[in-house]
């Protein structure tokens, strides 16, 4: 990694802990103090030992209650330092993903489409957690651990500044190694998480989709895909193993070196009289504290590498481009929509729409049809601005005034897509996605309109009646009036019903649509369908075909039915 890209990096590490800095601020104090401690306890050893082989029993009492307060007081310093640390953790981890989750909720759907979900989703969890984990753990710990080895290297320079000088010397290897080691660890690590995503990707979709799995008999095909991407995460787990294996063979014997020097140096001098046993224990302390704080800050490379790994993919999902999304206080009632000369391809050189015009008037209801994969849903798309028009302008008119398509526009429209499109939750909660503020009796009257409130009233629970993930619990039907009356909730100038009336039986999907066209502002309403009995009430019928658009003839109303399906 480039130095210019890591600073980076760090840099937006160091941003996201700024809301809860007095935090980390303290647990580095205390951290800090704690490694002091140690430093002092180290030198108080050797008073402790030099007293007790000389005799000095007033001393020997003395030290031994200093001693004692050194481990009361690093124990308080440590579990007041957990206490706060959990609390720091929690408040990162949940700040960096509410922001995450912001970005994504903003970003253009073109741009976030492009992602599964399942790596979404780990970017959000495990990838968030690294980052967490370097802010509240690793950053404190490395400077703890320097502080820790700065003064006991001080500490023993007094002692034996010769041995200190030869320590000071070797131990930077220890580090130099870990570097090398960090960065194929950082590409195992990028690879484990790719892998992660995957795994999870496809949990999510097996289980969303257990009735296909099941309908098609493929459990046991899933079950050894399974196995699969199980087998190569084992396989890219040993590797990080193996690799953090020799890491730590090559870091302990850094570490049992430094010790074998200590004892050899220290017996030497024992033999010949010019040092004591407390001075002996006291140094083979300050190696500890020496080679400990050396090893883990090697050993807290790879981890930091990891971090800096994910903030990486995190900081790739934070890049993406956001929805233009400005404020239009006016309050629109009735409103007009306008397609000039707009194309639209989602890939160069392969056309969706091909110089669509076309002008719908305010409270005006068209059909909009044609065979499966002509653009429908994108021309419906390009609407409510989930994707712009690669040539073209695309704008709704109340009145004279005209105003582009983008994300503020949204909130004039209400939108039922194809598909089950509800949540687990109660009925009223799904109700209320359309309108927050709703009242009971506006949930009822949506309700009756799109022809829900029969099996609504007859449930027992009513309007708090609990549905599973994706409105379990509901026939399609049934799930598709809810959408409807969700809605109709949002009371919004344009009503766009896409195959939003597919489950219905003709008769019911006839009368949620004329109670559709008696609202009251009527709304201008564009409606996907493939049923004949639809477009007999609507103002208008277009037909996509071929890329193009054409405006049909009622005259053909009663054949056009066979032509689209």
């Amino acid at each position: 990694m480039k130095l210019k890209d890591m600073y980076i990096r760090i840099k937006w590490i160091f941003n996201q802990a700024k809301p809860a800095l007095h935090y980390l601020v303290i647990i580095v104090i205390l951290a800090a103090f704690s490694a002091a401690i140690g430093t002092y306890r180290a030198i108080v050893s050797k008073h402790l030992v030099d007293a007790a082989t000389t005799l000095q029993k007033s001393k020997l009492l003395y030290v031994l209650m200093v001693f004692g307060a050194c481990i009361i007081i690093d124990l308080i310093i440590k579990s007041s330092a957990s206490i706060i640390t959990a609390k720091f953790s929690v408040d990162i981890s949940n700040n960096i993903r509410r922001s995450l989750y912001t970005k994504i909720m903003k970003t253009e759907w073109i741009k976030l489409s492009k992602y599964h979900s399942g790596d979404v989703l780990t970017r959000i969890t495990s990838d968030v957690d690294a980052v967490t984990n370097m802010i509240s753990t690793t950053i404190p710990s490395m400077i703890s651990l320097s502080v820790l080895l700065i003064g006991s290297f001080i500490a023993l320079l007094f002692m034996e500044p010769i041995l200190a000088l030869i320590l000071i010397i070797i131990s930077p290897g220890s580090i130099l190694l870990s570097r090398f080691f960090s960065s194929r660890l950082k590409k195992m690590y990028l690879k484990s998480q790719k892998l992660e995503s995957e795994y999870r990707s496809f949990l999510n979709e097996s289980i969303q989709n257990i009735v296909i799995v099941k309908s098609f008999c493929l459990e046991m095909k899933n079950v050894n895909r399974l196995k699969n991407i199980q087998r190569n995460i084992v396989k890219i787990t040993l590797s990080k193993t193996k690799l953090s294996m020799m890491a730590n063979v090559i870091l302990s014997l850094g570490y049992w070196s430094g010790y074998f020097l200590i004892f050899s140096w220290g017996s030497l001098k024992l033999l010949r009289g010019t040092t004591t046993f407390g001075t002996l224990t006291a140094m083979t302390q300050l190696i500890g504290n020496i080679q400990g704080p050396v090893s883990g800050l090697a050993s807290l490379l790879p981890s930091a590498m990891s971090a800096l790994a994910s903030t990486e993919r995190i900081m790739e999902l934070e890049g993406l481009n956001t929805d233009d999304n400005y404020s239009i206080k006016k309050d629109i009632k009735a409103v007009g929509i306008v397609y000039k000369s707009v194309y639209f391809n989602y890939k160069k050189n392969v056309t969706v729409l091909n110089n669509i015009s076309l002008n719908i008037n305010p409270s005006e209801t068209i059909a909009l049809i044609g065979p499966s994969g002509e653009g429908k849903t994108t021309f419906l798309y390009l609407l409510l601005a989930l994707i712009s028009p690669t040539k073209g302008h695309l704008y709704i008119k109340d009145g004279s005034d005209k105003i582009d398509i983008s994300a503020s526009t949204r909130k004039f429209i209400s939108y039922v897509p194809q598909g089950n499109t509800l949540f687990s939750g109660s009925i009223a909660d799904n109700l209320r996605l359309g309108n927050p503020y709703a009242t009971d009796e506006e949930l009822k009257s949506a309700a009756k309109a799109a022809y829900a409130w029969e099996f609504i009233k007859d449930s027992p629970e009513g309007f708090n009646t609990k549905l599973g993930e994706r409105g379990t619990g509901l026939s399609e039907g049934q799930s598709q009036r809810i959408a409807i009356a969700r809605a109709l909730l949002h009371k919004a100038p344009i009503l766009i019903l896409d195959e939003a009336t597919s489950a219905l039986d003709s008769e019911t999907e006839v009368k949620v649509l004329k109670t559709i066209k008696n609202l009251k502002p009527v709304p201008t309403c564009i409606i996907i369908t493939h049923r004949n009995t639809a477009l007999k009430i609507c103002d208008r019928v277009f037909k996509l075909e071929n890329n193009h658009i054409i405006e049909q003839s009622s005259l053909i109303f009663k054949d056009i039915e066979a032509d689209v399906i």
